[in-house]
């Protein structure tokens, strides 16, 4: 939308522009009862016949009588598959959401309908005094994917029916990106291994949680997956001077190649341990898929709880030094001896270091040396104050 309008009173035009879309009838929600008076007759036909086939069968007929049953059964299903459910369409043509001053409208109609339907709104914005972006809005065929907030939106016929089914899908180009990231990471094979796997670890995380909403998402989600193995153990190879080959043989022989379990899932992924039996893994494993209309209301989100590892290592301050020193002193500080252990405290400080060079190869160095000590004693450390 274009204009120049407070971000105030542009929320309220939108809520408004909500209010006005459940005015003209967008996102109804159809009763059973109307479901049931669309039906066809020849579909209401088929679903009685399985109906009381079923019935005899839980009789307990005698063997021959069973046999013609399933026989019967497996005749009629398959002409369920192929009969219509509905002779027609559900009176609800329209489909509506936004996110911000972003908005898609979906119609289940004819062009001209659709034209009928962005005429309105044009004209409800207008008179708020706000206009369509002209290179924004546009009308399309449902066949031809439309792109909003990353996901590609396109329609599909239903089977067995005369609606109009919108599917979200994964666009090419957003999987190219993901896969440059951790290309980029896999790039820096001068940092720690743990820095690495962490942080290819947040970014297949998020990605897959972002669109895990798309129907049939687990394929790309599996070849990502792959690709992402792929470019760490690369990453470990040139690390290491190695050659894939000869790098996966050590690997599973020392064991920081194995089968990891997650829930029923079992997959050979590369770990690494930080003592007293604790390990991190490359994880693999995306999440299950989810459908946009079991999210739960928004006050009752949360954030993905896992800790993210920020690229600090350019400053000196690797993951690996940090876990190495949280593991080192089961993660109580070493100063206090009570508190739970947030923080790596350089004996050596990093301030003094004025390369990347210089900062990453002194963090190395002291990576077996550095405190784990809670945030009140680090502070107490550095007289108070991270820059004194």
């Amino acid at each position: 939308m274009g204009g120049v309008i407070s971000p105030l009173l542009c929320n309220i035009f939108l809520h408004q522009l909500d209010e006005y879309m459940v005015a003209l009838g967008a996102n109804a929600i159809q009763t059973k009862k109307e479901a049931n008076l669309r039906r066809s007759t020849a579909y209401r036909k088929v679903d009685n016949a399985i109906f009381r086939a079923r019935r005899k069968l839980r009789n307990n007929p005698d063997r021959q009588t069973r046999r013609a049953l399933l026989d019967q059964l497996e005749k009629l299903e398959k002409e369920m598959r192929c009969t219509p459910i509905f002779e027609k369409r559900h009176q609800t043509k329209l489909g509506y959401t936004r996110y911000a001053d972003d908005f898609v409208i979906l119609v289940n109609g004819t062009e001209r309908e659709a034209i009928d339907y962005k005429n309105k709104v044009e004209g409800y914005l207008s008179a708020m005094g706000l206009t369509l972006s002209e290179e924004k809005t546009r009308i399309t065929h449902w066949s031809k994917p439309i792109t909003f907030l990353g996901y590609h939106i396109h329609g599909i016929q239903r089977t067995n029916g005369v609606q109009i089914q919108a599917i979200l899908s994964i666009p090419k180009e957003q999987e190219r990106t993901i896969r440059r990231e951790l290309v980029r990471v896999a790039s820096y094979h001068h940092i720690p291994e743990i820095d690495a796997m962490l942080s290819m670890n947040a970014k297949f995380r998020g990605w897959c949680n972002y669109y895990k909403y798309a129907n049939n998402p687990q394929g790309v989600f599996h070849r990502i997956a792959y690709k992402m193995w792929g470019f760490y153990a690369h990453f470990l190879a040139r690390k290491h001077r190695s050659s894939k080959r000869a790098l996966l043989i050590r690997a599973k022989k020392n064991g920081s190649h194995s089968v990891i379990t997650k829930g029923t899932r079992k997959q050979g992924t590369f770990t690494i341990e930080l003592g007293k039996g604790k390990h991190i893994y490359l994880d693999v494993f995306p999440p299950k898929s989810e459908e946009i209309r079991q999210v739960s209301h928004k006050e009752t989100w949360t954030v993905d709880l896992k800790p993210v590892n920020p690229d600090k290592w350019l400053q000196g301050r690797s993951a690996a030094t940090r876990l190495s020193a949280l593991a080192r002193n089961g993660g109580i500080c070493q100063r206090c001896g009570a508190n739970p252990a947030r923080q790596a405290h350089h004996k050596n400080r990093m301030k003094t270091k004025r390369t990347v060079r210089a900062k990453v190869a002194s963090d190395r160095d002291q990576r077996e040396d550095a405190q784990a000590l809670c945030k009140e004693c680090h502070l107490a450390v550095h007289q108070g104050t991270w820059q004194g």
